[in-house]
């Protein structure tokens, strides 16, 4: 575990296993809230161990989910006796998918893990005026995802809104996802979080995901200049999105998207699992095309 101090009263923690995670703490007046709770209840005894050696104990904690992926709430368990926060979304995402996702992602686990949903919830926002924190919907990576804006220090927490070097589109939401990133330029946001980047001391990540999602549709998107990372990325997001739209039956928009997924695929160093996954999509495209 990494930790750093942010500000007046942030507090910064990074994971690098299984992959590179994070999670914030703000300490307000009577409150201490920590944004996610990573991958179970071993690292979040490590957090609240730090924290009461940097003093930060003896009020209430409000927890808060930014959205329903398990390495953000594995650790609620640690806090069923506290606030725990989310989008009224989260908690029927959890409903549906939380016990599978233990199952999966078992060898993720950082303790014994049950699962535990939150018991508050907004659809809006919801505001502790008196500590200068607000919660508020920002659909995006998820339906559910939310932020939190810390007036104070003026931190901006988004969860896996932001990630590098694109965003990955799991729904299609990318008008409202563009709209989340857009509102996020008109705050006064001197540091951003998010879920699995180091601290960002400027918005660069965050106008280049927005012109990533402002542009994406198909053959829109340079690849001149991408690398593997942004290959990889950018095909995953091309194939989702045809998916979901043949599977709403639009199989006219759903072609184009398929087609560029192939492209993408032909670019790439070929291996024999290249050569298999584009011969799948080929046979999607000739059964689309006719």
């Amino acid at each position: 575990m990494k930790a750093i101090k942010v500000g007046t009263r942030g507090y910064f923690f990074s994971f690098d296993d299984p992959y590179f995670t994070t999670l914030y703490v703000i300490n307000g007046k009577n409150r201490i809230f920590i944004c996610d709770t990573f991958l179970g209840p071993d690292p979040m005894k490590k957090v609240l161990n730090f924290l009461e050696k940097e003093g930060v104990k003896d009020k209430k904690i409000v927890v808060f989910n930014t959205h329903y992926d398990y390495d953000h709430i594995w650790g609620n368990q640690l806090f069923k006796n506290s606030i725990i926060l989310a989008h009224e979304l989260c908690v029927k995402e959890l409903e549906k998918t939380g016990k599978d996702d233990l199952k999966q992602f078992e060898a993720h686990k950082k303790g014994d893990v049950k699962l535990v949903l939150p018991n508050t919830d907004f659809k809006e926002r919801l505001v502790f005026s008196d500590e200068g924190v607000e919660f508020y919907h920002t659909p995006g990576h998820t339906a559910d995802s939310s932020s939190c804006y810390d007036s104070v220090d003026k931190v901006l927490i988004v969860g896996d809104n932001l990630e590098s070097p694109f965003p990955f589109i799991r729904i299609l939401n990318i008008q409202e996802y563009t709209n989340s990133l857009r509102e996020y330029l008109t705050r006064d946001v001197k540091i951003i979080v998010s879920g699995h980047d180091e601290l960002m001391y400027d918005d660069s990540l965050l106008r280049a995901n927005l012109e990533y999602l402002e542009n994406f549709a198909p053959n829109k998107i340079d690849r001149t200049n991408f690398s593997k990372k942004h290959r990889g990325i950018h095909f995953n997001n091309v194939k989702t999105v045809g998916e979901l739209l043949k599977m709403k039956g639009q199989n006219v928009e759903s072609l184009e998207y398929y087609r560029e997924a192939s492209a993408i695929l032909s670019e790439a160093e070929q291996t024999p699992q290249i050569d298999e996954l584009k011969e799948s999509i080929d046979n999607i495209i000739e059964k689309l095309s006719v």
